[in-house]
């Protein structure tokens, strides 16, 4: 749970550089905000794979078909 909640907030910190990269007054403001956001979703999704590492894999057997829940893969 702790890494939801951490991913939870680095996403709302993502959200923050994605905005100040939209309302940036120069290109060099806009650049710095651009790389923020970016590392702010790597984080995200560091945090996001933590979790699902975290979680004992399940496998449904449907027939034959072996279904794995989705991997979180934040785009």
């Amino acid at each position: 749970m702790t890494t939801l909640l951490t991913a939870s907030r680095a996403l709302h910190r993502q959200k923050i550089a994605v905005e100040r990269t939209l309302y940036a007054r120069s290109a060099e403001e806009s650049q710095l905000a651009a790389r923020w956001a970016s590392a702010w979703h790597k984080l995200v999704q560091r945090k996001l794979d933590q979790n699902l590492a975290m979680r004992p894999m399940t496998q449904v057997d449907f027939g034959g078909f072996l279904i794995q829940p989705p991997s979180r893969v934040l785009h």
